[in-house]
């Protein structure tokens, strides 16, 4: 019997798609305690997960390379915490995914080994300006509009990588063009734009959502009306609205 593939090697999982395991149906316990640990340098952060992954201190290293001259206000090391949280690893698990799924647990002492990097990663994107617009994610080869029905508040655990440009998710790295999709317009106000320290600045427009945050579904269109596949680009593929909610 062939042995299922690994989630992380499945090339449809990216930050922009990485919705479909969101526990939406159930609330957990608030993420806390990262806050209270000193703040350290990427190097110093990575130490207590540096075994979940293969070579993620070279990623580092190229990571803070490639951050000399942060903007924005940040420092070398919280630039790189971006940075390398964008960076797609190869022969393993990527950063984003292991947070996220990680930040997605139950057992909020799974996190206990994080708290030096999310201390960094975090205190990065608090410095960035909130941001109001709409941005765009989705999941590949899964219908999941019955578990956004309108009216439903929901909490997404994991950091949100979503898109200002919708042309981005077509790219066959993301969403692509053809088979089951569903797709994500949200209306957010605290949203975080990443383009001055993602190791992919010029290529998707990437604005991060905060872990924890809190949306209403305002609506939902199974499939995409005619009228609006000239805006997404996308027909008889369901399409989920939410809006950001206090």
């Amino acid at each position: 019997m062939a042995m299922a593939m690994p989630s992380w090697m499945n090339p449809s999982v990216t930050r922009c798609t990485d919705v479909y395991d969101e526990p939406v149906t159930r609330l957990l316990t608030p993420i806390t305690g990262y806050q209270d640990v000193p703040l350290v340098s990427l190097e110093e952060a990575l130490e207590p997960i540096c075994h979940l992954f293969n070579g993620i201190l070279e990623h580092a290293w190229v990571a803070k390379k490639n951050c000399q001259r942060p903007q924005e206000g940040l420092t070398q090391n919280e630039s790189a915490s971006i940075h390398l949280y964008t960076m797609q690893f190869d022969g393993g698990p990527s950063l984003f995914y292991v947070l996220n799924r990680t930040l997605r647990a139950e057992n909020r002492q799974e996190l206990k080994p994080w708290f030096s990097f999310l201390k960094l990663f975090l205190t990065a994107l608090y410095k960035l300006p909130s941001r109001g617009s709409t941005v765009w994610r989705g999941v590949r080869d899964a219908d999941l509009s019955s578990k956004y029905p309108k009216g439903a508040k929901i909490v997404w655990w994991g950091v949100s990588s979503c898109t200002t440009n919708v042309e981005v998710l077509k790219n066959n790295q993301f969403l692509g063009t053809s088979g089951l999709r569903t797709i994500f317009s949200i209306q957010c106000q605290h949203g975080k734009s990443i383009s001055h320290h993602s190791h992919f600045q010029n290529t998707e427009e990437e604005v991060i959502l905060m872990p924890g945050s809190y949306f209403e579904v305002i609506g939902q269109l199974n499939p995409v009306t005619r009228l609006l596949t000239p805006i997404t680009g996308y027909q008889d593929v369901p399409l989920v609205s939410l809006e950001e909610a206090r």
